[in-house]
């Protein structure tokens, strides 16, 4: 019989690759949580058309990456290939505006687009990421670049650099775009047949090429930070100057403009050159128009999300997970009050590791050791016969009987 494997695109994530993603989940939710946001989780799967009008028709994502299907009830549905139309349509729909004036929201979770598999791009990828709707100061949007740096920081990743630029509202896209579009059409022809396309649908996205030849015709184009009203460069200084005040080193990139049409004003990336290519770890902006396309709602908006997949790549040796605590018995004597321990042992909050087969004195140390626990609790018939357990310390190299029922407070902290 043919073994069924996972799909191309899709990875599972086990052992080590578990170890990491739990430790990024737990690192996010500590953080954000500090910082007052507050845990949300959407569908994963949502109406095609949330996709088009957030993101933008014209974007790669809507035209070539979706997963789009009709289901049974004749409807187009599309599983999600972001996360922050998700949280916007979901705010919108609960009318959250009307309940608090400022909300905070941190999520995590699959994402879908089809693209070639690669190091740490995949089909099937997971995202951390922030939504900040209500707030239209320049200070937040120093303040969640600075927790997304911050973020990376306490995982240990280190070789970071923070791209900054603005790509202003739309009336300074509209100036800019033309701007760019007479530029670039004397070499429009030298372009690569992407970029041909976006010169007519969506000329910014020509500025975020990767091939060299595009790369070379754009690097003298002009700069969108020139077609700024006063109002929206007097906003960028101010991210400038509260980035600094946060301690976080940036670079502005007047050629960053994100692949998602809903961004305006404030966009950034944080990347590294330890992942080639796929060097972006985590990016966003501010959406300030979004809002007003799903929702017809005159809403501020900012966050970013961080592909798990690439911060994973980038750990090295995360605080270990071991057990607290591993019970070695000996005889069939002692199993119910192995068992009867084990429990108490959990209910007090400690992690617990025991095996249900028979194992010898022997056999027994040489799993506690490599768990890499802290104790080992000896329980043997003599032992139950006296009430009491014998008590090794790993970390003291000292070992001690004591009764059964000092043992929870003895090592419980």
């Amino acid at each position: 019989m043919k073994l069924i494997k996972a799909v191309r695109g899709t990875k599972d994530i086990i052992e080590g690759t578990a170890s990491k993603y739990s430790y990024i989940h737990r690192t996010a939710e500590d953080l954000f949580k500090s910082y007052g946001y507050s845990f949300i989780k959407t569908p994963i799967f949502e109406e095609t058309d949330l996709f088009k009008r957030g993101i933008g028709e014209a974007t790669d994502v809507v035209e070539k990456e979706m997963y789009t299907f009709i289901d049974k009830g004749d409807r187009s549905i599309t599983l999600r290939p972001e996360g922050t139309a998700s949280v916007v349509r979901a705010y919108l729909e609960n009318k959250i505006y009307a309940k608090e004036e400022v909300s905070k929201f941190y999520y995590l979770g699959s994402m879908f687009r089809y693209e070639r598999p690669q190091a740490g791009r995949q089909r099937e990828f997971n995202q951390v990421g922030v939504e900040v709707l209500g707030e239209s100061s320049p200070i937040l949007d120093a303040e969640v670049i600075a927790m997304g740096y911050h973020f990376l920081e306490k995982l240990g990743i280190t070789d970071l650099e923070v791209n900054i630029n603005s790509v202003g509202g739309q009336e300074s896209r509209k100036k800019y775009r033309q701007s760019l579009v007479d530029y670039l059409t004397p070499v429009k022809e030298e372009l690569c047949e992407d970029c041909k396309r976006r010169l007519e649908t969506n000329p910014l996205r020509v500025l975020d090429c990767k091939i060299d030849t595009c790369k070379k015709y754009t690097e003298s184009a002009p700069s969108i930070i020139d077609s700024l009203s006063d109002e929206e460069r007097e906003h960028y200084e101010t991210v400038k100057k509260y980035l600094t005040l946060f301690g976080v080193p940036f670079v502005e990139n007047p050629k960053l403009v994100r692949g998602l049409d809903y961004y305006s004003s404030t966009v950034y990336e944080i990347v590294t050159n330890k992942l080639g290519a796929q060097g972006t770890v985590l990016g966003g902006g501010r959406y300030d128009n979004l809002l007003k396309q799903l929702g017809d709602k005159e809403i501020p908006a900012f966050g970013f999300a961080a592909g798990i997949e690439r911060i994973m790549m980038l750990l090295n040796e995360i605080p270990a997970e071991n057990p607290d605590v591993y019970i070695a018995w000996l005889g069939e004597e002692t199993l119910e009050c192995t068992m009867k321990l084990t429990n108490d042992l959990r209910k007090a909050g400690l992690k617990v590791a025991v095996d249900f087969g028979a194992r010898g004195m022997k056999g027994h140390m040489k799993k506690a050791d490599k768990l890499g626990v802290n104790y080992v609790i000896i329980i043997g018939e003599d032992e139950m016969s006296k009430g009491v357990i014998v008590l090794k310390d790993f970390n003291a190299r000292t070992q001690e009987e004591i009764s059964i029922d000092e043992v929870i407070n003895k090592i419980a902290k």
